[in-house]
């Protein structure tokens, strides 16, 4: 539930909004899922971009679209049904191929909860390739702050999949599908984190997930693990996205 919405349409402040925890949104242990944490985060990220004129849509109107590349995030606890959180984000440009958006989650007592920084790219909707950020978006003034966490260029690499600890099978539905026409990325941390063990994704503090190739419905997928590392492949064994986590 929505409870509070401050939006400014000057890019160098922080867009701030307030939730509480819902039933469908926690786990067994009564803290919320961590791909219900993302959804979170792309709500508030697609209202303060529509804010600043850059969000989904207006960016459909020149036909190419935000796309997810990387997200990290980094967790001192997660929030618990019924606690009221608030959620802070803010843009920040990198290139002129790709652009930064971070993530604070707080409670009510000023205790910051998590942070992340996600990578963003702009796709061509026919094509779907990459493509040049528009030059009205990279000639916005953008905030000074620093990061919620401190952009990385290490990369995450595939493993062979003869390696692989442990497999899981799964498949992607209609309802996976957002308004790229794709699965949504965070069906992702879903699929992902489900080859962990209960008590792991208790204590997962550390998350970075990369998004290689996208999928659509009906795709049958595979998830395997070896050690710390994920990584999900489709049915030719091509990596869709892997992740390490702790």
């Amino acid at each position: 539930m929505n409870l509070e919405n401050t939006t400014t349409p000057d890019s160098t402040q922080i867009h701030s909004e307030l939730f509480t925890v819902r039933a469908s949104e926690s786990a067994p242990d009564e803290y919320m899922h961590l791909s219900a944490l993302t959804r979170l985060f792309q709500e508030v990220a697609g209202n303060n971009a529509k804010a600043l004129s850059f969000d989904i849509t207006d960016l459909h109107a020149q036909n190419i679209s935000w796309v997810l590349h990387r997200l990290q995030i980094q967790i001192e606890r997660l929030p618990k049904w019924r606690e009221t959180i608030e959620l802070r984000t803010w843009p920040a440009l990198g290139d002129g191929l790709k652009a930064y958006r971070n993530y604070e989650v707080w409670d009510t007592l000023g205790n910051l909860l998590v942070r992340s920084i996600s990578y963003w790219m702009v796709i061509d909707l026919d094509s779907r390739r990459p493509t040049r950020i528009p030059e009205a978006i990279l000639a916005r003034r953008f905030s000074d702050r620093p990061h919620a966490l401190e952009p990385t260029r290490d990369r995450l690499r595939a493993f062979d999949s003869t390696d692989a600890e442990q497999e899981l099978s799964m498949q992607s539905y209609t309802y996976h599908l957002d308004m790229n026409k794709h699965v949504n990325n965070t069906h992702y941390v879903d699929w992902l984190l489900e080859i962990l063990e209960p008590s792991e994704r208790q204590k997962l503090r550390w998350f970075d997930l990369v998004f290689l190739n996208e999928l659509g419905a009906q795709e049958a997928l595979r998830i395997q693990r070896m050690e710390n590392r994920l990584q999900l492949l489709n049915m030719e064994s091509k990596v869709i996205a892997m992740a390490n986590w702790s």
